[in-house]
């Protein structure tokens, strides 16, 4: 009997969370029940309404949310969008899909996805099935004026291998690829946001993790990627009259090809059908069935597993040489994309897999030897095999050296997908679902049920045990209609046990034997059995299985790469119940009974595992682990391992390592990587797509030395642009060059802010190879350019770690006697005294008492925070101070951090906030241009700790970031500091915050430097002083002014007139209030108060003032440019209206007109302020309303 040894796993590609449990809710009007948990989008659907989707799939958990085209509204909040596809349903929703806004803000996202789209529709390989092709028809995509608005992307658009091609100026960063790549377990694909945004793998797709199954191709919404396509050779071959052309098929083509031809899913077998087709295209043609192959893989396979089950239970053969493998459990091998999976991954275990060929190759084998010689009389040169299957990695296998024959020639020399097949015969107008079915060719073409479910997950399995039972027992196995249920499903790792009783006598040995099975399809899930297998084998104990059947694509073969398009779940589940349908329909189910297999041993191969078989259906594999191919040269990783050994095994300490080993050598290798992915257990792909978020790790060696200028607006009214043109003509730089100066010496780069220029603008930075530290130039443009040229000579030196301090601090005098923080110093061994001995809740109450808010822009309530982590119940909690200061021209946590009193102040304020919520760890992200200040920043936690003795038992932490102003975003703080790319997690439900699931996704605590100074302040003082306008705040104040300068004042209490009138500032006639976000603001509202509620300037701390003769149109061009390249580039709001944005804005200031459609692109700023993910994007809005809103009053005519 078949007994299940455990219960069923989760299913692969099915979204995690949906569960039993039904809600309620209104689609247009239309009340439905679907599970609770699934996307809304797939609820949108179920009702029957149409909205489209473009970056989900549903595959895939974690796709969804980048092209915002599948807004719709809340008819309890309308004009709020809702994004679909990544919100969960929820009971009582009444769900608008047709409202004229989100149809707006729908048609504005997806022009603006498609901008960077060729127009190449008829020469693409996806031309008549393709989903954005038909988006932007239904949706009318050429009224919104972007097209031809490509930004820019790597000359890296190129990849091809032997079963795929990957074109990146196809790409549209739906990102689907990458998400599905991940889902598989492969990450082969990575996000990489240098140069604008897109994908690619790490090397080629060759050298990379890739095994080739064509997962990505199936859910691409474009033809970007594909598999490479032999329809033009075989028919090349096909009108060759010197050729014969023998065509192959796979048992899951009959089963989905019909969808090519308008038939749904499930709904028609076309099996002779393609028989007659593929003979209407020449004369030369012969078809053969791979069923028969599939039979013979079952014999072959099937008493290879009785010969390692036998002799490992009496240490005795039966079958085959001596030196065959013996090891369990025994692994199909009829997968190639599993098989290279194995070979990649698991080169030590491949005696595991089964020696036999898959049925393709087997067929292909046969047929030029076999077939040719003993059936045709044919020589094999003159044949053309060409199997047509479900497969793209079958294109791959085809060209390993182990399918060759004795001659030298290949086994099968084209593959066609079923995607390919039903191409080829369209060009040849031939509708396959009008042809009249006739048989396949006589030899080598009967097949048995048993074959049949070769196309789905676990028939390979039931197939081999309805035939290895009946050897060993000399009964069919125990089941209704040989229907063996326990090893089917969609479920990603299945097993099941059979019991052996009653067996023949030549297999005495196996009496009360249960051989326990296993099924597994996906990478994912094949992992996790081969792990499992690994630790048994490594432990020295047995595997808890005897036989495992793996397949890489989710279903089997029926949800192959190179299957008709789309596919879901339902699809393959329709698929597989037809494979079903046709095992039952026929006569002979057991691939033992098939009468050519039984024919084909007694005239040629003799017996299974003898010598003919050995040479023609038998096959070897060997290691093709990525770090073994070209990526790794051991000398190029050298010394990398004192560092690693500095670091416990956690993804979290990805960015330290990578900090050191950039340090050390001046860039990070391929073979860096790869062994620090092979020591942090990630993938090479993971950590270079990480590394293109950040601005500071190249990737190759250019020059031992980087030079880093600003760009921002302090730095270019002092006249940046003119010393960085004199920089490029003195060392001859361009950007042919990779911005490397020509006699080597250094590499030139620009940035949006370093922080530097707040003593002396202009500013730069250099970092040197061997160097643990940053050198900095500050005031160095002089108006004479022979003395530009002659300070120029010093980029050679050694510089200054640190610019000297040119800032006026200064105290307002409009506050009287306020309390200052910047003027008194907190005794911190007191404060933290008296805060512990309050507890919790009265160290909460005194801070919500002082009224404290967050200083790094949303203003959100201190007290609000710390009540909610410390009531939130966890075992870890975590404080994380933001000292990513990368918003340009604000300078106090620079000042606050660079001071010896204030930063022990700071961490003072974080040690008392890590006592009151309960956490254990404490961190200080630090942006990397500010990386200097560590030792002093070190030994300042040393001084708390020592001052303090109640704080002595907490970890500090400074982690150095890598330089994108989105990591100062919380979210993206904290995926930064786990050691992922620093982006904005997408679409958080709004009811949770960091302070219920934040880094590591446990209660957090993130506050602002200058929040945390307060605390200590508050605690020791009390909060009388501190409540309503009493709240001291620091402003950092640059642009048209003598020197920089910070200010203490107090909010809600304070104007720009007031800050103008104190700094003795002179004709002052706009200003940038709260950072590049923001609009510029002119003098009538420079009596509007600092603060951060509505109505109020932005309080963040950024001020830069203009005079009357600054370009304010450079200005908002500026910021403009910084929007498009600090964005995040996760969702198309922002990463492609930014760019346009920008783009639109200076092509109007450059020509005084704009080719641009203003009415589409004001739309599009909307639906960014509605729709984007973070902030960053939500402010474009205003900006870009501003910016030309200004040009239509210095041209008005545009």
């Amino acid at each position: 009997m078949i007994s299940r040894l455990i219960v069923k796993r989760a299913p692969l590609f099915l979204r995690a969370f949906a569960t039993s449990e039904m809600v309620s809710l209104k689609i247009d009007g239309k009340t439905i029940s679907v599970p609770k948990g699934i996307m809304l989008a797939d609820a949108i659907k179920k009702a029957g309404a149409n909205v489209p989707t473009m970056c989900y799939h549903p595959d895939l958990p974690t796709s969804g949310g980048i092209c915002r085209v599948c807004l719709v509204e809340s008819a309890k909040s309308p004009g709020y969008p809702i994004i679909s596809c990544r919100t969960p349903v929820e009971e009582g929703m009444e769900i608008i899909t047709q409202g004229s806004k989100m149809k707006e803000y729908r048609q504005a996202n997806l022009a603006l996805m498609l901008s960077r789209h060729p127009n190449a529709c008829l020469s693409c390989a996806s031309n008549t099935n393709c989903k954005t092709q038909d988006l932007s028809s239904n949706m009318n995509i050429g009224q919104c004026g972007f097209a031809n608005s490509t930004p820019p992307k790597s000359s890296d658009t190129y990849d091809v291998t032997t079963a795929i091609e990957r074109d990146n100026d196809k790409c549209i960063n739906c990102d689907i690829c990458v998400h599905t790549c991940s889902l598989q377990g492969l990450n082969a694909l990575g996000f990489y946001n240098e140069e604008g945004h897109f994908v690619k793998s790490m090397g080629t797709l060759d050298t990379s993790e890739c095994i080739q199954c064509g997962q990505c191709i199936n859910r691409c919404p474009t033809g970007a990627i594909t598999e490479k396509s032999e329809i033009r050779p075989v028919l090349d071959a096909i009108n060759d009259p010197t050729k014969t052309v023998v065509f192959q098929m796979a048992p899951s083509i009959r089963v989905a090809v019909a969808e090519e031809f308008g038939f749904k899913p499930g709904e028609k077998i076309l099996k002779n059908e393609i028989a007659t087709a593929l003979r209407k295209l020449g004369s030369n043609v012969f078809v053969l069935d791979t069923n028969f192959s599939a039979d013979l893989t079952i014999i072959e396979e099937g008493h290879e597993l009785i010969e390692r089950l036998y002799r490992n239970v009496t240490g005795k053969k039966l079958l085959g040489d001596d030196h065959m493998p013996i090891e369990l459990p025994m692994l199909t091998s009829c997968c190639p994309g599993w098989i290279m999976f194995m070979e990649k991954n698991y080169p030590d275990m491949l005696n595991h897999l089964s020696t036999c060929k898959s049925p393709q190759g087997m067929l292909g084998a046969l047929i030029k030897g076999y077939w040719a010689k003993n059936i045709k009389k044919m020589d094999p040169k003159d044949i053309v095999s060409v199997s047509i299957m479900p497969c793209t990695a079958k294109k791959a296998e085809k060209e390993r050296p182990q399918l060759r024959g004795d001659e030298g020639y290949k086994d099968v020399d084209y593959i066609l997908t079923t995607r390919e097949l039903a191409k080829m015969l369209k060009q040849s107008n031939i509708d396959l679902g009008k042809m009249e079915p006739t048989p396949f060719d006589k030899v080598m073409s009967e097949g048995t049920g048993a074959a049949v479910i070769f196309g789905v997950t676990g028939g390979v399995m039931e197939a081999a045990l309805r035939t290895a039972y009946e050897v060993i027992t000399g009964r069919e196995v125990p089941f209704k209609n040989l229907n063996i249920e326990a090893v089917r499903g969609m479920d990603g790792i299945r097993e099941a046990g059979i019991k052996l009783e009653n067996v023949l006598d030549k297999y005495k040995a196996f009496e009360g034997v249960t051989v326990k099975v296993a099924i597994a399809h996906g990478p994912n899930n094949a992992r996790k059995v081969m792990d499992i297998i690994k630790r048994a084998k490594d432990s020295g104990k047995p595997a808890p299985w005897h036989f495992v059947e793996v397949m890489a694509c989710p279903g089997g073969c029926i949800g192959g790469g190179g299957q008709p398009k789309p596919t879901n779940l339902e699809i393959r589940q329709a698929r597989t119940k037809l494979t079903f349908k046709e095992d039952m329909d026929l006569p002979l189910r057991k691939s033992h009974d098939n009468p050519e297999i039984k024919a084909i041993y007694e005239t040629y191969l003799k017996e299974p595992l003898g010598h003919n078989s050995h040479h023609y259906l038998h096959t070897t594999y060997s290691s093709q682990k990525v770090r073994d191919m070209n990526l790794y040269n051991p000398n190029e990783a050298a010394g990398l391992d004192e560092i690693l050994a500095k670091y416990p095994k956690e993804r979290e300490y990805l960015l330290p390592i990578i900090i050191e080993e950039h340090d050390k050598k001046g860039y990070i290798s391929d073979p860096s990587i790869v062994k620090i992915s092979e020591y942090l257990g990630m993938y090479p792909a993971q950590i270079d797509s990480i590394l293109s978020s950040y601005h500071y790790f190249p990737r190759e060696h250019t020059s031992d030395a980087h030079v880093y200028m600003c760009t921002c607006h302090n730095c270019m009214m002092k006249g940046q642009g003119r010393l960085l043109k004199t920089i490029q003509e003195t060392y001859d730089i361009n950007k042919t060059h990779g911005g490397v100066a020509k006699d080597g010496s250094f590499t030139l780069h620009t940035l949006n802010w370093l922080g530097y220029c707040v003593n002396d603008a202009p500013a730069m930075m250099i970092k040197r190879k061997g160097t643990n530290y940053v050198e900095t130039f500050t005031g160095l443009l002089e108006d004479n350019i022979d003395q530009r040229r002659k300070a120029l000579k010093d980029l050679k030196k050694e510089l200054p770690k640190w610019p000297k301090n040119n800032i006026k601090e200064m105290r307002s005098q409009r506050d009287g006697n306020g309390y200052s923080c910047m003027n008194t110093q907190a005794p911190i061994a007191e404060a933290t005294k008296k805060a512990v001995s309050m507890g919790p809740e009265k160290v909460i109450e005194e801070i919500f008492k002082s009224n404290l808010v967050g200083r790094g822009g949303a203003g959100f309530r201190t007290g609000k925070k710390w009540e909610s982590a410390y009531k939130t119940p966890a075992t870890d909690k975590y404080v994380v101070c933001n000292a990513d200061e990368g918003l340009p021209s604000t300078y106090k946590d620079w000042c606050l951090l660079n001071h010896e009193v204030k930063r022990k102040e700071v961490f003072t304020g974080m040690g008392i906030c890590a006592k009151t919520i309960g956490a254990k760890r404490c961190f200080l992200y630090l942006r990397y241009e500010y990386r200097n200040l560590v030792p002093a920043l070190e030994q300042a936690i040393k001084d708390v700790q020592r001052t303090c003795p109640e704080l002595a038992d907490l970890k500090y932490e400074i982690r150095l970031g890598g330089g994108p102003y989105v990591a100062g975003e919380e979210n993206a703080q904290f995926e930064s500091i786990e050691g992922r790319a620093p982006l904005p997690r997408k679409d958080r439900p709004g009811n949770v915050f960091p302070t219920m699931e934040g880094l590591f996704h446990k209660p957090t605590v993130i506050n602002n430097v200058e929040t945390f100074f307060a605390v200590p302040h508050i605690i020791q003082q009390g909060s009388q002083d501190f409540g309503e306008g009493k709240m001291p705040k620091l402003l950092s104040v640059t642009g048209d002014v003598e020197q920089p300068i910070l200010i203490e004042t107090h909010l809600n209490n304070y104007s720009l007139n007031h800050l103008l009138k104190e700094i003795d500032a002179k004709d002052i006639v706009a200003a940038e209030i709260g950072g590049c976000t923001e609009p510029i603001i002119f003098g009538s509202k420079f009596d509007t108060l600092f603060g951060f509620g509505k109505g109020t300037l932005n309080a963040v701390g950024s001020v830069v003032l203009f005079n009357s003769s600054c370009d304010l149109g450079k200005i908002y061009e500026n910021k403009l440019k910084f929007m498009s390249e600090e964005s995040c580039k996760q969702c198309v709001p922002c990463r492609d209206g930014s760019y346009i944005f920008h783009r639109a804005f200076k092509e109007l200031r450059d020509t005084g007109k704009s080719s641009y459609n203003m009415r589409a692109l004001s739309v599009a700023s909307e639906s960014a302020a509605r729709s984007s993910i973070c902030a960053h994007g939500k402010a474009l809005e205003g900006l870009v309303k501003a910016a030309f809103d200004f040009m239509n009053k210095t041209k008005p005519n545009y």
